[in-house]
């Protein structure tokens, strides 16, 4: 993400305030003031095209819980491992933010399974409790030596959990697969 506002954002800033500091220095501005505005519509439109890449396609249209079922469908189908997905609670519109978040972790979590786990079955339940709503994924894999590792899936995850006051616990045992869980503050979104 560094590298994408280095290249657009900080690029297009730089630019403008070339043109500005220009049109500052010559009596007839009106070129580099127009070359700033140019500048300025292309950085913006950049900006929001990296905005939108950070939001995945899948909530869209969609709440969490049929995104978090789409990701499931499509990631048993790719993989072959079997999944059970359950949604417990009171579904409520989470804010945006909290729905990114989760859908991340768990687009992260699953691709652990298939890269390390080595299972044959996984589950991942979304509960919405009232307070909090939490995300748990699990498997029958071989384990997690070092849960604690800071591996960087690992700490993306953590990071990404904590930007949202939530959190992040892994509870695993070698050769009897691993779980982890998520919990997140239920702030409310907007209906769509």
């Amino acid at each position: 993400m560094a590298r994408e506002i280095h290249d657009t954002l900080a690029q297009g800033l730089t630019g403008i305030i070339t043109q500005l500091r220009a049109a500052q220095r010559v009596e007839d501005s009106d070129t580099h003031v127009a070359l700033a505005l140019d500048l300025a519509r292309e950085s913006l439109t950049g900006a929001r095209r990296s905005v939108a890449a950070l939001q995945p396609h899948q909530l869209d249209d969609a709440h969490l819980p049929e995104a978090m079922t789409t990701l499931a469908r499509d990631w048993a189908q790719s993989t072959g491992v079997d999944l059970h997905v359950e949604v417990t609670g009171d579904r409520i519109p989470l804010s945006p933010a909290i729905e990114v978040t989760l859908f991340r972790v768990a687009q992260e979590a699953l691709t652990n399974v298939a890269k390390h786990a080595g299972a044959t079955r996984a589950g991942l339940t979304l509960s919405y409790t009232g307070a909090v709503v939490l995300l748990d994924i699990r498997d029958d894999g071989t384990g997690i030596h070092d849960p604690d590792g800071r591996g960087f899936g690992l700490s993306s995850m953590r990071q990404r959990l904590r930007g949202v006051g939530g959190s992040l616990e892994i509870e695993s045992t070698p050769g009897e697969g691993t779980a982890v869980s998520a919990t997140v503050p239920a702030l409310q979104g907007n209906p769509r």
